[in-house]
């Protein structure tokens, strides 16, 4: 959720349709010919990207904070290895998505079920990165159950009461109180304090920033995170996602359950070395789930545990459709 040292630093229907060609993420940064728009009833555009297989079985990606729907490009491969359509979608006021400031987390379960009726997906499963939790749990509990077949929750933030023991200290206080409360201008500042939100320079001068700051911090680093933080598509890949964030300015990241019916399964997939969405987090919603859920606590940081456990992820969710 909030930075609070390197990782986050690298990371955190009657519609019209542009375009919807998949191609490989090493080639986002020459032409993106993965994202379209759809126009909901309301006027208001959707923004999303396909990956992977088009003709594979679908998963809907909820993307981090900040993020975008370039947040499903990491699961390209994987989606082309498994045959899985990974299907990221733009929040309101980021990446392509019109801005909806009223809105509510059920606003978007709207807009999520007319993408799905628009691509004629008979079932598929739902994914939550990070900052996509609150998302992916509403989904969870109001997308049609014919329809939603499995849910995933990575690394990602369960409801408010949890708490944030376990966390750095800016980020227990980011969550719940931050992105609430927090005003327009003290945001922006946040953002700009480093590569993540200077979309004033280009990706390059970005990229040379975080790859410094790899560099400082490298001696405290695992070498399983060591071998995920020197990887320089993984950078790339992000700080696109994070000027896709950004593109609409910055108050977009400011807006952005246990009721769920019995017969879902649900997959928490949690770090035990992460100090962003504690892995607390996931241990109070196997506990609210009861058994339709299934803990998995791996020996991972927030940054790590999506890119080295994604093919596993993705079984897990396509085996259900």
């Amino acid at each position: 959720m909030l930075r609070s040292n390197i990782l986050y630093r690298i990371l955190s229907l009657y519609p019209t349709i542009s375009k919807s060609l998949v191609a490989s993420p090493a080639s986002l940064s020459e032409e993106d010919k993965t994202s379209s728009t759809l126009t909901l009833p309301d006027g208001r555009k959707l923004g999303y990207a396909q990956y992977g297989s088009l003709t594979g079985r679908p998963v809907i990606l909820h993307h981090g904070l900040a993020g975008s729907r370039f947040d499903a490009a990491s699961f390209h491969e994987v989606g082309q290895q498994l045959d899985a359509r990974i299907i990221g979608v733009d929040r309101p006021g980021m990446g392509l998505s019109s801005p909806h400031p009223t809105r509510t987390l059920f606003d978007l379960v709207k807009d999520v079920e007319h993408l799905t009726g628009y691509l004629k997906l008979d079932s598929y499963s739902v994914i939550g990165i990070s900052g996509g939790g609150p998302s992916t749990l509403a989904c969870a509990k109001a997308l049609p159950p014919t329809k939603l077949k499995a849910v995933a929750m990575v690394v990602a933030l369960g409801p408010p009461d949890i708490g944030m023991s376990g966390a750095r200290l800016i980020n227990r206080i980011g969550f719940p109180y931050g992105f609430r409360y927090c005003p327009s201008f003290l945001n922006r500042w946040f953002w700009q304090r480093d590569a993540i939100g200077r979309v004033d320079l280009s990706d390059e001068e970005r990229l040379e920033i975080v790859l410094q700051q790899v560099e400082d911090s490298k001696s405290k680093m695992s070498e399983k995170e060591l071998a995920v933080m020197s990887d320089h598509a993984f950078h790339r890949l992000y700080l696109m996602s994070t000027r896709e964030a950004f593109a609409q300015g910055f108050d977009g990241v400011l807006l952005d359950v246990e009721d769920i019916r019995p017969d879902l399964p649900v997959q928490l997939w949690y770090g035990k070395q992460d100090v962003f969405v504690p892995p607390n987090h996931g241990v109070q919603l196997a506990k609210r789930l009861g058994s339709r859920a299934d803990l998995r606590l791996e020996d991972e940081t927030h940054a790590c545990l999506p890119v080295n456990w994604k093919k596993e992820i993705i079984e897990n969710l396509i085996k259900a459709i």
